[in-house]
């Protein structure tokens, strides 16, 4: 199983070349089976909340592609220093594995992981298998073991997608404190996400256990672009 300074690429290569929700065999596109977490109206949902709430920590498939050329052809010639500066940073910050075909976020430090870089078509599957690997535990849990492996991920993304996780709240006790139900699947169904971004206070969507100002210590962007 491929593998980059301790980070599984396996999962994710798989999702890349497939783009449905396939990891390792354990789920499938039928959501007829009993290993899913998202229905096919969550799905919906967090596309349409993407496109409600852009950020520039996430990857667009199309930004992947630039970082990836840039790190290819590094004689290219650049269009303006601004853009020489920027290839430079990300010549700093990112590597591209030929083996795996995968993009690596550096560590930025001594012992700090590098982290698959996760473009925004494969967020929700990523969640998911990380969510169902780990036993499906609440949002920090979460939170943390996606931040660790994976690049590109909110943690304002995690939270939205775990308060539709079926399998959660079909269980009390797997809720955290101060959630609410399910945002009926009709709201969904119609890609409502209005009503599900309302229980996300403040602190939930620019809170980040890594860092005190919402953007992880270790994101090159800081919040910008590269």
């Amino acid at each position: 199983m491929a593998s980059i300074s301790g980070v599984n690429v396996q999962r994710l290569v798989g999702l890349g070349q497939r783009r449905t929700p396939y990891i390792s065999g354990s789920m499938t596109s039928d959501y007829g089976n009993n290993h899913y977490t998202f229905s096919p109206a969550t799905r919906a949902s967090f596309l349409q909340y993407l496109h409600d709430n852009p950020n520039n920590r996430r990857i667009s498939e199309a930004e992947r592609l630039n970082l990836i050329g840039w790190l290819t052809n590094p004689s290219a010639p650049s269009a303006s220093q601004t853009e020489s500066s920027r290839r430079n940073y990300v010549r700093k910050s990112f590597t591209w594995d030929k083996h795996s075909q995968t993009l690596i976020s550096l560590g930025k430090k001594e012992g700090d992981k590098n982290r698959v870089v996760v473009t925004e078509d494969l967020i929700l599957d990523v969640v998911e298998r990380v969510h169902i690997d780990h036993g499906h535990p609440g949002w920090d849990t979460t939170w943390r073991a996606v931040h660790d492996s994976y690049y590109g991920i909110l943690r304002a993304d995690v939270i939205f997608l775990l308060k539709q996780c079926e399998i959660c709240a079909q269980n009390p006790r797997k809720r955290p404190k101060g959630s609410t139900d399910l945002v009926p699947k009709s709201e969904l169904a119609n890609h409502d996400t209005s009503a599900l971004m309302s229980t996300l206070s403040i602190e939930d969507l620019l809170y980040d256990p890594y860092s005190t100002s919402g953007v992880p210590r270790d994101d090159p962007y800081q919040g910008g672009r590269y």
